[in-house]
């Protein structure tokens, strides 16, 4: 027998995934899988193995589930759910209950209700058959995370007292109680909004956790709860939508043949109808160099998911601007992984095509952070607004700079006057070039800072700091 156990990492929404069986019984589990769901079936297929359950350690609100796709397209998979605090889902599932076993071969794995994140949540204690009371490993979901635990304020206000007295109760009754040996599988990992400054590891064990995560080394209850809830990241607007998503009944990635391409003149055709928004997918460079009026900038390369998710009404057809047409399907699972399923289409052949069909393209001017210092302390310099989160921006900031909080943008474009330039920076660029797009599109004089906070300090450019 030879333990199969890999994590499949989705680092754009700072999320993992787990593979475990037994190659000689030649069966698998699969832990919080996401919507895109042949890189599971690949990996099975890879090792030989036979995928007999999907489990779902809680409801997701952070990406699309993918547990019943996978069932589905693995033939007799059950879909595991915790029987805890259980609501009422959408769809066929088993329900798993506190010491309940999923037998793998030679390898098995113990259901552990660990509330605290979620209500119904649960962690799976994995052990050898012939040795059932020694684990050697937890998946934790995300309960307990590498230097941190999930956050316990998701489900809003009214709940959060309830569940932060849980995560305590959880992290301090069961996995305290684990030996330090024993390795720690998170699904939430560096990245995820689902917890306050996650540790950049990928895995830890417990013993690392007693030494370096301060909510397992708390005096008591209430110093739990400061610190668990002191500096947590904003909460994605798309949370919600998703967690009843996945409570229903997930859907599946749109078919790339479902996803027509246009000619230009198709393309153009759609353009100002009330339901459909243009989205350029394109890198920032070259979506400053030329692009079609009203277009908003969420490259492939960075975390589409999670900025379309916070940014874009799923309702709204999208019309699609690609790098190249073989990035279709890679766009669409980006898409999918926060719940977009309704595409009116993608031009065919690019912006290169739309060109030389004759149609007109806007540019959005790229700042290099040097003329940016230069114009910053001018009295009659642009107004410097910095997208990044809170914590980013507390850290230092452009000395002059104004703080909008990406997605709080759209509702504050009044707060900006359209008779005076406007210079957005992020971190990189990949999020000021989604606000600048916002601004362009709304009429304001905007240019775009490539780089962003990254080329200033690299630069060694003087960096303010609010009291």
């Amino acid at each position: 027998m030879a333990l199969v156990l890999e994590q499949m990492l989705t680092k754009e929404l700072g999320d993992a995934s787990y593979l475990i069986g037994d190659d000689s019984a030649r069966i698998a589990a699969v832990v919080d899988p996401q919507v895109d769901v042949e890189q599971y079936l690949e990996l099975a297929r890879k090792h030989g193995l036979a995928i007999k359950y999907v489990v779902q350690t809680h409801i997701h609100e952070d990406f699309v589930s993918g547990a019943c796709a996978l069932a589905a397209a693995a033939g007799s998979a059950q879909v595991c759910v915790s029987g805890h605090d259980a609501p009422t889902y959408g769809f066929e599932h088993r329900l798993v209950h506190d010491g309940d076993v999923l037998e793998l071969g030679s390898v098995q794995l113990t259901v552990k209700h660990t509330p605290g994140h979620t209500p119904e949540h649960i962690s799976l204690l994995v052990a050898k058959t012939s040795k059932k009371d020694a684990p050697f490993a937890v998946l934790s979901g995300g309960s307990l995370l590498v230097e941190t635990a999930g956050r316990t304020d998701l489900l809003g206000p009214e709940h959060t007292e309830v569940l932060t007295s849980a995560q305590f109760n959880t992290l301090y009754e069961f996995f305290r109680g684990l030996d330090e040996g024993v390795l720690v599988y998170p699904t939430h990992v560096h990245g995820s909004p689902c917890g306050a400054a996650i540790g950049d590891k990928l895995l830890s064990t417990i013993g690392y956790e007693f030494l370096h995560n301060e909510l397992l080394r708390q005096p008591n209850e209430a110093k739990f709860r400061e610190r668990a809830l002191g500096n947590l990241p904003p909460k994605p607007s798309y949370y919600p939508r998703l967690k009843d998503v996945n409570t229903d009944a997930p859907p599946r990635p749109a078919d790339v043949a479902a996803v027509p391409a246009l000619p230009p003149k198709e393309f153009k055709s759609l353009l100002g109808e009330p339901d459909v928004v243009v989205v350029d997918t394109r890198h920032m460079l070259a979506f400053g160099g030329g692009h079609i009026a009203g277009a908003l900038n969420f490259g492939a390369t960075g975390h589409l998911s999670i900025q379309a998710g916070w940014m874009i009404d799923p309702e709204k057809r999208l019309l699609l601007v690609l790098e190249s047409d073989s990035q279709l399907s890679l766009v669409l699972k980006h898409l999918a992984r926060t719940g977009f399923t309704r595409f009116a289409g993608y031009l065919a052949g690019g912006l290169s095509a739309w060109e030389n069909a004759g149609y007109g393209i806007v540019q959005l001017p790229q700042m290099h952070v040097t003329e940016l210092a230069a114009l910053s302390s001018r009295p009659d310099g642009p107004v410097i607004v910095d997208v990044r989160a809170p914590e980013e921006w507390a850290r230092g900031h452009v000395p002059g700079a104004r703080h909008i909080f990406l997605p709080e943008l759209p509702a504050k474009l009044s707060d900006l006057r359209k008779n005076k330039p406007v210079v957005v920076y992020c971190d990189s660029g990949y999020r000021a070039s989604i606000a600048a797009s916002i601004l362009k599109s709304n009429e304001f004089e905007v240019s775009n800072v490539p780089g962003s906070w990254q080329a200033w300090t690299k630069n060694a450019l003087p960096v303010e700091k609010n009291a």
